[in-house]
């Protein structure tokens, strides 16, 4: 005979509800006989806790008896419960088969056939009648539902066939006007009808006037210089001639030279350049965004030496404030330089320089050297050559000077600054 821990680990190895173990499960939870299932099951959690053997008042032992007495518990449980379900639907189908079998009518006992002719009976039969009339009206209500939501189904549809409709009216008339736009940017004519009558005949067949050819030109210009110079800002000079100057833009040259201050000799600067100007880039109202509209004024109706100058000069003081690489608020002085390309070997001329108040004694000095030639602004050049014949003095022209600059390999701790 095999002892009681050992009976309780083998029915817990093979999950059986009985075991060779002789302890009542009853005893074993605390329970009764006759108590109910949840109630077993309750005291069964609460032993549980009581005896794991991670508490600490564990006992492995008990915890396995403990739980091969309810395993045994439930198995009863499930097996009572089962038998009774199938004890009800045996009853169900014979009181069925019963009720719908004529040659039963005469085994009825004594009680229902007292049902039938008691009161009661026809209470029952108007309730069916009733259940029956109910039947009938929620059929008649599912049907209308039916209705209805074919209606509201085929209403959707229609309004998604009108939209779809309408949407492809928008996108062809969005196509069009778009086609047209590009095509009057680009100068193409209108597209012609299939069909010419006589009168569109004879208005194309006239020509038209070099006025009008030359005003769409010149507005067709001033449009995409407009769009593209408002666009954004430009990343440097070559793109900046592109808009402002496109006639020019492969015969100019931009460079940029950037040194310190030391090596340029202040003193000279209002000698060697015309126009001097100054700003501080960190007070309001002294920015070089407010002197940028005079220094164009005056650098384009000084009379240079040079007469493409006139249009060089402010192209660049107007760069200066659009070009964030080559911006005067990051240098103590900023001179503007005009090389005359008809004459190679003359050095560049300084036309214009600015301060930024900005540095008192250290900082930066960017030269920004343009090239340019007569041919570039023959207007300006005939404008000038009109002027000497008028009485303009050669004396009265005005010419910049080269600005010197001092040894640069020298460095600067070897310098007095």
């Amino acid at each position: 005979m095999f002892k009681c821990p050992v009976a309780v680990l083998l029915s817990s190895a093979s999950s059986s509800a009985t075991g060779c173990c002789q302890s009542n499960p009853y005893k074993v939870l605390g329970v009764e006989p006759n108590t109910p299932f949840d109630e077993v099951k309750s005291r069964f959690h609460e032993l549980a806790q009581l005896y794991h053997p991670d508490m600490p008042n564990g006992d492995a032992g008990k915890f396995r008896e403990i739980n091969a007495a309810y395993r045994q518990l439930r198995a009863t449980h499930r097996e009572w419960r089962s038998n009774n379900m199938n004890t009800q639907t045996h009853h169900q189908s014979e009181f069925w088969g019963s009720q719908g079998n004529t040659a039963d009518a005469d085994k009825e006992d004594h009680y229902t056939k007292q049902w039938k002719n008691g009161p009661h009976h026809s209470t029952t039969n108007a309730r069916m009648r009733g259940t029956q009339q109910r039947a009938f009206m929620h059929e008649i209500l599912w049907l209308y539902e039916g209705y209805e939501m074919a209606l509201i189904l085929g209403t959707a549809v229609v309004v998604l066939i009108i939209a779809f409709e309408r949407y492809l009216l928008v996108r062809r008339v969005t196509q069009e006007k778009r086609s047209r736009r590009i095509a009057m940017e680009e100068g193409l004519p209108p597209s012609m009808p299939l069909e010419v009558d006589e009168n569109m005949m004879r208005m194309y067949n006239v020509p038209v006037p070099s006025e009008a050819i030359e005003m769409d030109e010149a507005i067709a210009k001033e449009m995409t210089y407009h769009r593209r110079a408002t666009q954004r800002r430009f990343e440097d000079f070559r793109e900046f001639l592109f808009v402002y100057d496109p006639d020019g833009v492969t015969s100019r040259k931009v460079t940029t030279v950037r040194v310190a201050a030391p090596y340029v000799d202040e003193p000279l600067i209002p000698t060697r350049c015309p126009v001097v100007r100054e700003f501080n880039s960190e007070q309001k109202g002294t920015k070089y965004e407010n002197i940028l509209k005079e220094v164009v004024e005056t650098s384009s109706t000084t009379p240079w030496l040079s007469p493409d100058a006139q249009f060089a000069a402010p192209l660049v003081v107007q760069g200066l404030a659009v070009i964030p690489m080559n911006s005067p608020n990051t240098a103590k002085w900023t001179f503007i330089e005009y090389k005359n390309a008809d004459n190679p070997t003359d050095p560049p001329m300084c036309l214009v320089a600015l301060r930024n108040r900005r540095f008192e004694k250290l900082g930066m000095c960017q030269r920004v050297t343009i090239s340019g030639s007569g041919q570039l602004s023959a207007k300006l050049l005939q404008n000038r050559e009109e002027d000497l014949k008028n009485g303009l003095r050669g004396d009265a022209l005005v010419k910049g000077s080269p600005l010197p600059l001092k040894d640069t390999t020298t460095a600067l701790e070897h310098m007095k600054l």
